[in-house]
């Protein structure tokens, strides 16, 4: 089994937890008050910009040509979804600039940032896969309650081939990889993450 399929599977309890978490629900059948939705907005804003800069030092470190090129697009993906998210602010009229990071935001910049400062570039992947993986399977399982939901753009997104695609070609990079690494690291790395995104979820479930 490859290993980024083995790892989601180990962690298969953490998503479902995600998964059935308030927020995520809310979103579902549309009942996350507006003011909760927006204030994840502008904090998954603050994460997507600590993935963006994970990324950049994931290709820094990367030795191998079309790793390289893999995770550039893969970094462009992320730029593209802080411009939905830009959109997203002027429909639901949020000012970035007035906002600050939040403890369960700041656990998980904190992590990516000690991960891609002091790790390899299989180590980082390793630390970001999860929030691709999750997302779209989240996703996925919200995209038949978007008829009359005031969330149907979010849903749309990540139930979306082209975001599912993008989780598919970082797990590709790493089930590739060719250097050896630590398994147990890896497992380590994988299941934070998976944590802090179920932290960050549960952060806006309180409604």
């Amino acid at each position: 089994m490859l290993i980024t399929k083995r790892l989601w599977e180990n962690n298969s309890e953490l998503a479902s937890l995600s998964l059935k978490t308030k927020f995520v629900q809310g979103i579902s059948n549309g009942n996350l008050p507006r003011d909760i939705f927006k204030e994840y907005l502008a904090q998954d804003y603050f994460f997507l910009e600590s993935f963006a800069k994970a990324y950049g030092l994931a290709v820094s470190k990367s030795k191998d040509k079309s790793e390289i090129k893999s995770l550039s697009q893969l970094l462009v993906g992320v730029s593209d979804e802080l411009i939905l998210h830009e959109t997203y602010a002027k429909e639901w009229q949020i000012d970035f600039s007035t906002n600050y990071i939040r403890p369960a935001t700041k656990n998980y910049t904190d992590f990516l940032y000690d991960v891609s400062s002091k790790l390899s570039s299989v180590e980082i992947m390793f630390a970001m896969t999860p929030c691709m993986r999750l997302y779209s399977w989240i996703g996925k399982n919200l995209s038949d309650m978007i008829i009359n939901n005031p969330y149907k753009e979010w849903i749309l997104t990540y139930s979306d081939e082209s975001f599912d695609n993008l989780a598919k070609s970082l797990e590709k990079i790493i089930d590739n990889y060719q250097e050896p690494y630590d398994i147990n690291q890896a497992q380590n790395l994988y299941k934070k993450a998976m944590e802090l995104e179920l932290d960050f979820f549960n952060a806006y479930s309180n409604f």
